[in-house]
């Protein structure tokens, strides 16, 4: 019963954030993942367009697609391996970022 109860309030309680501003603190850290977005990503991907001329897939609401330009499902998982890690075309940028600056950065695609 106590478990239903967590699952609910839970639940609830993304569901009214998915709706609401990020508060005055989750800026600054969009902020600084729009500035790492610029920075690393923006050269090969768009993030305004779904549609993009650049080298690499647009990032456009990557979170609410069914698949990604790999096929793959959008998931933190996913996504902070590819970038750690790179692809066929992708640089690594394990060296470059750290763990955290990676989660900002996911934070910013995801808040697109």
């Amino acid at each position: 019963m106590i478990t239903r109860w967590l699952l609910g309030l839970s639940l609830a309680a993304v569901l009214i954030a998915a709706n609401h501003p990020a508060p005055p603190w989750e800026k600054s850290r969009l902020s600084v993942g729009q500035d790492l977005f610029r920075e690393n990503c923006a050269v090969c991907h768009d993030i305004e367009k779904p549609v993009s001329k650049k080298l690499g897939p647009s990032l456009h609401h990557a979170f609410k697609r069914e698949k990604l330009a790999s096929g793959a499902k959008p998931s933190r998982l996913y996504i902070m391996t590819r970038i750690k890690f790179g692809g066929a075309l992708m640089p690594a940028f394990a060296k470059k970022m750290s763990d955290s600056e990676i989660e900002t950065l996911i934070d910013f695609i995801a808040s697109r």
